[in-house]
């Protein structure tokens, strides 16, 4: 599938950053404008020539990365118009948003004191200053947000709405784990394994006969099943006895099937040493490999 590209465009300081880092969903690259600066096109100045190749450089690995399927979230002031028809004609799916503040309120925002030194002409082509920024037409902006005058969550939620950028929720399984055991793994992979993101939240029960692993101990055998899935986290929880589901909130619960219910962390216990269990012994494989559940 298509990946699709957001292009946020507007002065220094506007909020651009800002407002792409609320955007980034589990299969979004954030491309900014300062990182690839002082990489990939670190060898280009601020002329107009050299803008249009910074951006033209950019556009080339924004649609790369949709070729394979990433979204993408670009912040880049990108102050000519040629520029933005150079990047519509580069990226097949690619939707403008003006991020538009006063300069004013820029130059307020403004920590690193760049505006203040464009004024006093220690920084030469400074957009805004002494270099242009061709304000976009009516038919040339996907969407504008004001940043001066509605807050970053404000603005995030609007530009989802707007251009319908939904990503796929994260799936959350909470427990005991104790110890992690193939059953549980086959709840976790039917969601890992087609690549949605899952965070396992471990419950850091009282060290007892049926809880002889402690939270952390727990944590780290389910990193080490699930280290090649980047898309797989962990986090340990205080520990409860009551889940309260909402109603009509947007979210569902799934039963356990049967088959992977009868499993017993008990019996798995009895079976294994402690250090057998930390280990991941007592997995199929020993730990090392997880089991396919695809057939």
């Amino acid at each position: 599938m298509i990946g699709t590209t957001t292009w946020l465009f507007g002065l220094p300081c506007s909020g651009k950053t800002t407002l792409a880092e609320g955007l980034i969903g589990p299969k979004t690259v954030h491309l900014d404008g300062d990182y690839l600066r002082d990489t990939l096109n670190s060898d280009l100045g601020f002329s107009k020539e050299d803008r249009t190749e910074n951006l033209r450089r950019a556009a080339g690995v924004a649609r790369a990365l949709n070729d394979q399927g990433f979204d993408v979230v670009a912040s880049f002031i990108t102050p000519y118009r040629s520029q933005r028809e150079l990047i519509a004609e580069t990226v097949e799916n690619v939707s403008f948003v003006y991020v538009n503040a006063p300069l004013e309120v820029c130059e307020e925002r403004d920590v690193k004191g760049m505006y203040e030194q464009a004024r006093a002409g220690e920084i030469e082509g400074f957009t805004g200053i002494d270099a242009p920024f061709e304000e976009p037409d009516g038919a040339e902006i996907g969407l504008e947000v004001r940043t001066a005058t509605r807050s970053p969550e404000t603005n995030i939620r609007r530009i989802n709405e707007e251009l319908d950028r939904k990503f796929d929720p994260s799936h959350v399984f909470i427990g005991r784990w104790q110890p992690l055991h193939d059953g549980h793994r086959t709840i976790i992979d039917s969601a890992a394994d087609n690549g949605n993101d899952v965070l396992i939240a471990i419950r850091d029960t009282e060290l007892s006969e049926n809880n002889p692993l402690t939270a952390q101990e727990r944590r780290q055998l389910i990193e080490d099943v699930y280290a090649d899935h980047p898309n797989v986290e962990t986090m340990i929880l205080p520990d409860v006895d009551t889940v309260a589901i909402g109603r009509d909130v947007g979210y569902s619960v799934v039963s356990v099937p049967e088959e992977v219910a009868e499993i017993s962390g008990t019996d798995t216990r009895k079976q294994y040493d402690k250090s057998e269990l930390i280990a991941g012994h007592h997995l199929d494989g020993g730990g090392s490999r997880r089991h396919s559940t695809d057939g």
